[in-house]
């Protein structure tokens, strides 16, 4: 049997639910279960056990309920948590009031006094709170330096709780923390994902400048970025003719048009909501029409941004998770009309000239 004890920190704001989530977070065992078997997924299992099928390196690793006989897994994941939560009823509690950077990564966090939407989150908001994660390996001991490479990638690049892909719940080694580079080469995918990244000077900062570049990539409309504005000309965003050509599908849609140009957001995560306010109205974008044969569901972005800490510096990750893009024979589909999706808005994302290759 081997073991090993991980201190990991938050070190940016976690709304973690358990038992209560409305009152409290809760750093959770099955929750740090569920990141280390979706960072194994992504990166396509263990190199050390292909040519082996991931889903059966998956049994193997976690266990499986399949059939008619359970398996037990060999990997026992305990977590002790010494911290306490708050409870938050609104963005502006965790310093993102409307239209911040903050506030645009938090805006699901937004209270809705005339819906009654004020239900409050539990939230770990302190100064770098801490939690130990203990894993033990019952199985094979070959493969226990394979496990402690998924710890190290959970260490570095994973996140707990809502709003995990932009930004909150990110995580942190506490000391100096097991090299990532060396472990991504354990695994049979390493390039299943792409890590590009800014810099920052601290968690705060990281946070900033990863909603500013996304929402330089996803915004359309504003003053700043009307082609009527004054100069310097624009687009100032690296992202408005994507935005603009979705904008116009919404519109086709809205006045019964069928267009036959591909659509872009859609790429980065489904559903999503236009709205139209010279219109007063709302276009749905989903994953499929609703039928049995097609449902609606959820897509979840590819792309994750993480404030990144390491003995050297402060980094603002962005990763482009590639082994979870959009499949492009899937159209999407607006109030349930059918598009084609291109991935061209993710692909110019990934080469922008602002990020820097990691580390």
């Amino acid at each position: 049997m081997k073991r090993e004890i991980y201190t990991l920190e938050l070190i940016t704001p976690c709304l973690a639910g358990g038992a209560e989530p409305e009152k409290q977070a809760e750093i959770r065992a099955p929750a740090i279960r569920g990141q280390l078997r979706w960072w194994f997924r992504v990166l396509g299992g263990f190199a050390s056990l292909s040519p082996l099928q991931v889903r059966a390196q998956e049994e193997r690793i976690f266990g499986s309920t399949a059939g008619d006989a359970g398996v037990a897994s060999p990997l026992i994941v305990r977590v002790r948590q010494s911290v306490t939560s708050k409870t938050v009823k609104d963005a502006d509690q965790l310093g993102a009031p409307m239209n911040s950077d903050r506030g645009y990564l938090l805006f699901p966090l937004r209270s809705n006094p005339r819906r009654n939407e004020n239900k409050g989150r539990g939230v770990f908001d302190g100064t770098l709170p801490n939690f130990d994660l203990e894993l033990v390996w019952r199985g094979n001991p070959i493969l226990w330096d394979d496990i402690k490479a998924l710890a190290t990638v959970l260490g570095h690049l994973g996140s707990l709780g809502f709003r995990s892909r932009r930004a909150m719940g990110a995580l942190a080694f506490r000391g100096t923390p097991p090299d990532l580079l060396d472990a991504l080469k354990r695994f049979g995918k390493s390039d299943g994902v792409l890590i590009r990244s800014l810099p920052a000077e601290n968690p705060n900062d990281a946070i900033t400048k990863l909603a500013r570049w996304i929402k330089g990539w996803r915004a359309h409309g504003r003053t700043a970025d009307h082609p009527a504005a004054q100069p310097p000309q624009p687009p100032h965003n690296p992202g408005f003719a994507y935005a603009k050509a979705d904008h116009a599908a919404g519109v086709e849609v809205l006045s019964q048009r069928c267009g036959n140009h591909p659509t872009h957001r859609p790429a980065l995560g489904l559903p999503i909501l236009q709205f139209f306010s010279s219109r007063g109205q709302t276009v749905k974008w989903e994953h499929g029409p609703g039928n049995r044969e097609e449902p609606k569901g959820r897509f979840a972005s590819p792309v994750l941004l993480r404030p990144h800490r390491d003995v050297n510096a402060w980094r603002a990750l962005v990763i482009f998770v590639e082994s979870r893009c959009w499949d492009t024979s899937r159209p999407v589909y607006l109030d349930g009309q059918p598009r084609s999706v291109s991935l061209g808005l993710y692909e110019a994302m990934k080469k922008d000239p602002k990020l820097s290759d990691f580390p």
